[in-house]
């Protein structure tokens, strides 16, 4: 049986039922290679997503500008490489781009406790460690989300992509309580140790996959041709574009909503670190859920239903932060439910509305625009929490975010019922694929 997704002629998918666990996933060697390094650096970033601005505000005394320009230098990168990383990607072999970032993060993070044993520690070298660190992941994500659709069995794209979500979700809800215990225990740099040991290990599984040959194999005076083309494709893809745009806007106001989040946590309501990083781990329950049950909501609402009702819930969960811990939990864990929800049928909407050969092209021109404005978004949050207040500030980026949600309702993606087959045909450098 096939469907034809509404609003998206010529997109044809397979309608046959997912099983809840795949065997065909599972089977797949190199997808469990890759599922495994994901599944153990997950678990250590997100104990560095709460160790870093912890280890400059408990060991170094940064207020809200230090955080924030921590972490703007964490995305920065995607400003800096997001265009040609994907043809750059393209001319590589994709195991040796994952094997050689997750070497080079871990030899970045590893200089943090180092520096603080003998002393020297700083708030330039944690942000010049978040800003290299953040290069060496745009060119891993970049090359790990162009290579699932390329392993993943016909018919099982969103299945892989939803076991990738729920690992990553298992990661960041563990991860923040490993981080708030960590931290409490042998300081904030020290907790830093455990994403070292997560990339190292992440790197021997992708090390025993199959190689990942390159998507092509033209010169280097190609790449700025074929990553225009890129940002041609998804500017003017309708269903990309709108998918890309959405998250991008979001992420403006969600990079400075949860760098603030935190100072507001630790300054003002005076919470310890290690509970905050169990807050933190605890409402990622909610991500968890979100990711477990994106298929059902796909298949009742329709993905583009499904895709906008999640936008629109991360937004109004937001808005719950009355000055308690319970309440700022209640809110985190509904919002990280709407965005493993949102997550899995996104980012599988937009693989498979991509070719195979502007796949790397594709994710890097949309990491681009959604991870870019992150940076922007956590020096707005400063700017704006320094002027009006955390509380002030929070509020009016969860209105920022609600409105995202509209770029997603007036556009095709709103009536998709179904997620595509993914075009595995071959793209020639520097076109861009007509008909959509």
């Amino acid at each position: 049986m096939t469907i034809v997704a509404a609003g998206l002629p010529g997109y044809v998918v397979d309608a046959a039922p997912m099983t809840v666990i795949s065997a065909a996933l599972w089977r797949h060697a190199t997808f469990r290679r890759l599922w495994l390094s994901d599944a153990v650096s997950t678990l250590g970033t997100h104990v560095t997503t709460v160790a870093l601005p912890l280890a400059a505000l408990t060991a170094l005394g940064a207020g809200p500008t230090g955080v924030a320009a921590l972490t703007a230098a964490t995305t920065l990168p995607y400003l800096l490489l997001g265009i040609p990383a994907g043809a750059i990607v393209d001319r590589l072999p994709r195991r040796a781009v994952l094997v050689g970032a997750d070497l080079a993060r871990a030899l970045l993070l590893a200089s943090v406790p180092l520096a603080w044993a003998a002393g020297l520690l700083t708030l330039a070298h944690l942000v010049a460690v978040a800003l290299l660190a953040g290069c060496a992941t745009v060119l891993f994500d970049v090359a790990y989300f162009a290579a699932v659709p390329a392993v993943a069995p016909r018919g099982r794209l969103a299945d892989a992509n939803a076991r990738l979500e729920a690992t990553r979700a298992v990661g960041q809800t563990a991860g923040p309580g490993l981080a708030g215990l960590l931290v409490g225990a042998l300081g904030a740099p020290v907790a830093l140790l455990v994403d070292v040991v997560s990339f190292v290990a992440s790197a021997l599984f992708l090390a025993g996959t199959p190689r990942l040959a390159p998507s092509r194999a033209t010169g280097a005076g190609d790449v700025w041709r074929d990553a225009a083309g890129g940002v041609r494709f998804v500017l003017g893809d309708p269903v990309v574009r709108a998918l890309t745009l959405c998250s991008g806007l979001t992420n403006l106001w969600h990079a400075g909503f949860l760098a603030m989040l935190l100072v507001y946590a630790v300054r003002e309501l005076r919470l310890p670190a290690a509970t905050v990083g169990l807050l933190i781990a605890a409402a990622n329950v909610g991500y968890l859920l979100g990711a477990a049950v994106a298929g059902r909501a796909r298949s009742r609402l329709g993905v583009g239903r499904a895709i906008a009702g999640a936008a629109v819930l991360q937004a109004g969960a937001a808005l719950v932060l009355l000055p308690h811990p319970l309440w700022i939990g209640a809110g985190l864990a509904v919002s990280a439910f709407a965005s493993g929800l949102y997550n899995v049928n996104a980012v599988s909407l937009r693989q498979a509305a991509t070719p195979a050969g502007m796949l790397s092209r594709m994710t890097a021109t949309s990491r681009f625009f959604i991870w870019g404005t992150m940076p922007l978004g956590a020096a707005l949050g400063g700017a704006l929490t320094a002027l009006l207040g955390a509380p002030a500030y929070l509020a009016s980026a969860a209105v920022g975010m609600a409105a995202a949600a509209l770029l997603v309702r007036w556009s095709p993606v709103w009536r998709t019922v179904e997620i595509p087959a993914p075009d595995r045909a071959p793209v020639p450098a520097g076109a861009v694929p007509a008909g959509r």
